[in-house]
């Protein structure tokens, strides 16, 4: 194989798989009334703890301006709350609120009964292949970052 055929089916892979997954996001935070990138920022919290906005914009690589919009319409929905900084209190971030818990549990089960049903059948050795692939893939693409 030519590294043309090859970037060719690892840009084509890559491409499906992204789609595929915003249109699981996607289906599961309509539901509730929020975005894929809004969903995204309420797992990215419950997942790694409260977030400056210039943190939360690095992990989630969008800019900035963007993320506090978001953040912003997040909280006037009552999905996370803005708490100042123990250590710092100069520092604002974003958590949270009880209803943004109980909204990224809804979606994490969601994902989880997907998954669950999708799997069935698939042997524990065929599930470690995909996992092997898709590390190997990664490793690929940090080496050409």
């Amino acid at each position: 194989m030519d590294v043309i055929e090859f970037k060719n089916i690892i840009w084509s892979y890559t491409r499906q798989i992204n789609e595929r997954t915003n249109n699981l996001i996607n289906t599961l935070c309509d539901h509730h009334g929020i975005t894929t990138l809004q969903g995204r920022i309420l797992l990215e919290i419950q997942q790694h703890g409260s977030h400056t906005i210039g943190s939360l914009a690095s992990r989630l690589h969008i800019a900035g301006t963007n993320i506090s919009t978001m953040c912003k319409k997040l909280e006037s929905k009552g999905f996370i709350v803005r708490v100042r900084d123990e250590g710092d209190e100069r520092v604002v971030k974003v958590a949270l609120s009880e209803k943004g818990n109980s909204v990224v549990e809804e979606i994490n089960q969601g994902l989880i009964e997907k998954i669950s049903l999708s799997i069935q059948g698939e042997t524990d050795d065929s599930l470690k292949d995909i996992i092997n692939g898709l590390n190997k893939l990664n490793k690929l693409l940090e080496k050409m970052d």
